[in-house]
């Protein structure tokens, strides 16, 4: 097999983060309260244990985006579930790709947005859920939208989709 029958174009890659000469200062999100290595930058680290919840850990990032400067890494790490709606909202506070970097693990849990009722949900790297809003049995393509941060669900099976027993 091919590396892009391997790793599709649309599934995401993880990198390792790369040397930024030029960042004046280092931002890292956590979804965990993981210790962090000493680095050259200055170093601001949001944990989400350290919030009540997960929208005032994104309350907290929003007012620090909206006052940063020029210069800013931000590093998001946790699984794809927690990275995506973070960049999402990076992207929305002005800040540029190169300047974002995600470690995720692919094996964590993921988001699936079901194109029947246009709604996403939590799910594990299994292929195939039901969707918890319009129970509609889906199937998880390997296609991944970074608007959105997650994966395409669509109907695993057109002639039930809401998998009704035959008689």
């Amino acid at each position: 097999m091919s590396a892009t029958t391997d790793h599709p174009f649309s599934v995401p890659r993880y990198a390792s983060p790369a040397a930024g000469p030029k960042a004046r200062e280092h931002l890292l999100v956590t979804q965990t309260g993981e210790a962090v290595a000493a680095r050259d930058l200055p170093l601001i680290h949001l944990a989400l244990p350290d919030y009540a919840d997960l929208a005032a850990l994104h309350q907290a990032l929003a007012g620090y985006l909206r006052d940063a400067r020029v210069g800013l890494r931000l590093e998001l790490r946790g699984d794809q579930s927690f990275v995506w709606p973070l960049h999402a909202l990076a992207r929305a506070a002005g800040l540029e790709d190169d300047e974002i970097h995600l470690d995720s693990s692919a094996a964590s849990t993921r988001r699936v947005f079901c194109v029947h009722c246009a709604n996403c949900q939590p799910a594990s790297a299994a292929d195939s859920l039901t969707c918890a809003h319009c129970g509609v049995v889906l199937e998880v393509r390997r296609h991944f939208s970074q608007r959105l941060g997650a994966y395409l669900g669509v109907c695993a099976d057109a002639e039930q989709p809401y998998a009704e027993v035959r008689p």
